[in-house]
């Protein structure tokens, strides 16, 4: 068991630490939260040993072996150099950072230390995802890609969240995931073209925006969310790949009839794939939890001390990704 420390105690560490809690891999020696009550529900959920206010006190306890951070973004660097400082692997939640050059500062950092730091891209251990990498790398729809997604819904409750300065709205903390999962499928980005938008009048971020990203080798993702909707108010949503041999949809993109008889819907979902001459193929998946596999991978990879899967290189691309859009887009 890792005996781990974490700064943040709040909806999403509870979140992910209930999905691993049945493993055993980790041990909670330790929590840092300015909230009093979030430190309570830690002990009561997860038998937390000690509890700090400041987290340089988690910091400096010599039990902690390792270290997750799950505060508002803006609070990422400042807390992940002081955790690297004090030589403790760590999770960091993304999006890395509010901007990129906090995030070559926090990579140095971790290499200078010598310590591991693993970025929270959930998606990576996704078996649901991970069947669009398996498709992208398999060839069948032929390249180059068009990978296109529109989604919209109310902003996440807390005020950070759509605050330009603190959480920078869904083109950046939301979009990330997108971000990454496309460099993870496509390689490196080369230009980003956007236009951010906004309709609500009481945020300071962009809460609207369609992002198109161009690759190297001539693929593309193109994203449009809006988070600038009322509570309870959501838009359609579609995610679909074209190929010049064909079209990949996602779950929840195609009628969920093309799949009866194919899948086990108790513990299966499936893509479908149009090909040329009219072809349709299944594509079935067994569904995974991707925040128990995260937090598992991060138990091993401290325990093992190896390298993590998702680094702070993945983070880096990203938010540069992400500063581009905000901007109206860029050249890498």
């Amino acid at each position: 068991m890792v005996k781990l420390g974490v700064i943040g105690c709040g909806g999403i560490a509870t979140h992910q630490l209930s999905t691993v809690w049945p493993e055993s891999a980790f041990e909670l020696v330790a929590g840092a939260d300015i909230r009093p009550e979030q430190l309570d529900s830690f002990r009561e959920k997860f038998g937390m040993q000690r509890g700090y206010a400041d987290y340089h006190e988690l910091l400096r306890d010599s039990a902690v072996e390792a270290v997750m951070i799950c505060t508002p973004t803006w609070l990422h660097a400042e807390m992940a150099i002081a955790a690297a400082a004090a030589g403790k692997p760590t999770f960091l939640q993304k999006p890395m950072a509010m901007c990129s050059y906090d995030c070559y500062r926090t990579m140095q950092a971790f290499e200078k230390a010598g310590v591991g730091l693993q970025i929270g891209f959930v998606r990576r251990f996704d078996n649901d995802w991970g069947t669009l990498k398996r498709v992208v790398d398999s060839g069948e729809l032929g390249r180059p890609l068009v990978w296109r997604q529109f989604a919209g819904s109310a902003a996440p409750a807390r005020p950070f969240f759509m605050n330009k300065m603190e959480g920078g709205g869904p083109m950046i903390d939301g979009m990330v995931h997108n971000y990454d999962f496309a460099s993870y499928c496509f390689g490196e980005p080369v230009w980003v073209k956007s236009n951010p938008a906004k309709i609500r009048l009481d945020v300071t971020a962009w809460d609207t925006g369609t992002v198109l990203i161009g690759f190297e080798h001539g693929d593309q993702a193109v994203v449009s969310w809006t988070w600038g909707l009322p509570e309870g108010v959501q838009t359609s949503s579609a995610t679909e790949v074209i190929g010049p041999n064909g079209v990949l949809f996602f779950p929840g993109s195609f009628d969920a009839k093309k799949a009866e008889g194919k899948i086990n819907p108790q513990t299966e979902s499936a893509y479908l794939m149009l090909l040329k001459g009219g072809v349709e193929k299944v594509i079935p998946f067994t569904r995974n939890n991707m925040f128990k596999e995260e937090l598992l991978h991060f138990a091993a990879w401290v325990a093992a001390k190896t390298p993590p899967r998702v680094g702070a290189d993945t983070g880096l691309r990203s938010t540069r990704i992400a500063e581009f859009a905000l901007a109206g887009g860029g050249l890498f």
